[in-house]
């Protein structure tokens, strides 16, 4: 049995959605059973609680939590929650654990030291995390540090506006965090293939998709109108990464669409516009338990991803990808840009893909039909599980 502890940004109960704390928990539910497992994690300004959204608690059983206030906001901070020169501080790793990194520092020391810490993982973003590999690796030298990317950091932009930014963090930040870790974690192909590029030994990094946990059983809607279901965060905020204006703005003025389609949406969301809060077609519900909102996945006609940011949205394939794999709805992917899950989606036949930017979303709105059967489930989707994915983290842990 090894001693492993796991650094990540945000866990349950403090968390809105579940989207890369699903990743940390599959990871605690596989070590758990053959390791010892701690956990460090911050909690938001006020220690607001959202619930455990579903997952069973009786999993986390045994699991050392320990949890850092995270109160210190800075101004940079604020900037970074109004959206303003977002990317920028992304790639700097100016986030909301910036400002508490020296206390998720002091704190691993204490537990690395005192409960004899053999394995290491630091899940991000947030990015300003990455940042410990160094300080710990300095203080620890025979501890196994292995950093996990829920998404791609230097290698996330693509547009010209930040190379500079970008070619100085990668090589001159990043390299090293690298250079300093036993072990890499990437969730998609494309961060994976980025980083191979890095990285001098390609022995140390591993593809970790995310996955589903279960198969709910699929049900069938008999409802006369076209339901598309949406499940967790997304704004109307025009910087968004899931900014819903694309779809409001195309069917706001269709009377005909209006009435022949439903989005319903599940998640912690304020939506502040009041004609999109309004808007008919629209039906915004609170966030769901996790098995409950897989159940309700199966009720749909359709399931929807939206990515809306065209720089980042190459190396996208979103946690809730698998879970609509395993519900056996369609899915309608509208991204921008280059886009590795309608690589996949196109691959596996599970559904459409629609270029916002180079097709009409009304005209497509309008070929929609009822969908009522389920998809064909293959034996290469088992590949898609996290216990099948996560086996390659048990290699790594011994």
């Amino acid at each position: 049995m090894s001693k492993v502890l796991i650094i990540t940004g945000q866990f349950v109960p403090f968390t809105k959605s579940l989207g890369g704390i699903l990743r940390v928990y599959s990871f605690i539910n596989s070590l758990k059973k053959k390791h010892e497992v701690y956990l460090i994690v911050s909690k938001p300004p006020k220690n607001k609680r959202y619930g455990y959204l579903g997952i069973n608690k009786k999993d986390l059983k045994g699991v050392n939590i320990y949890y850092i206030k995270n109160n210190k906001y800075n101004f940079l901070q604020s900037i970074f929650n109004l959206n303003l020169l977002r990317n920028i501080f992304y790639l700097l790793g100016l986030d909301y654990a910036f400002s508490i990194k020296n206390d998720y520092v002091n704190l691993s020391n204490e537990i690395i030291k005192k409960k004899k810490i053999k394995y290491l993982i630091i899940s991000s973003p947030p990015f300003s995390l990455f940042y410990l590999v160094k300080k710990i690796r300095n203080k620890f030298q025979n501890i196994k540090i292995i950093i996990d990317y829920r998404d791609g950091w230097s290698t996330r932009f693509n547009n010209i506006i930040n190379y500079p930014l970008k070619f100085i963090v990668k090589n001159f930040i990043e390299k090293n965090i690298l250079k300093n870790s036993n072990y890499v974690l990437a969730t998609t192909f494309k961060i994976y293939s980025k980083l191979n590029k890095i990285i001098k030994n390609k022995k140390k990094i591993f593809l970790i998709r995310n996955g589903f946990f279960i198969r709910p059983k699929r049900l069938i809607n008999r409802g006369k109108k076209i339901r598309i279901g949406y499940f967790g965060l997304i704004s109307e905020h025009h910087s968004s990464y899931r900014n819903i204006r694309v779809i409001y703005d195309s069917i706001k003025n269709n009377k005909l669409l209006q009435n022949k389609i439903i989005f319903e949406f599940y998640g912690n969301n304020e939506i502040r516009d009041k004609y999109i809060r309004r808007f008919k077609p629209f039906k915004f519900n609170n966030n769901l338990p996790y098995k409950r909102a897989l159940s309700k996945m199966t009720e749909m006609d359709y399931l929807l991803v939206l990515h809306t940011e065209r720089s980042t949205s190459e190396e996208m394939v979103t946690s809730k990808f698998y879970d609509y794999l395993a519900s056996g709805t369609h899915i309608i992917n509208i991204f921008s840009g280059k886009n590795e899950l309608g690589e996949l989606i196109k691959k596996l036949n599970l559904g459409y893909n629609v270029n916002y930017e180079k097709y009409n979303l009304e005209k497509f709105f309008l070929t929609l039909k009822n969908k009522t059967k389920k998809i064909k489930w293959k034996k290469n989707f088992n590949f898609y599980s996290r216990d099948y994915q996560n086996k390659k983290l048990l290699k790594i842990i011994k």
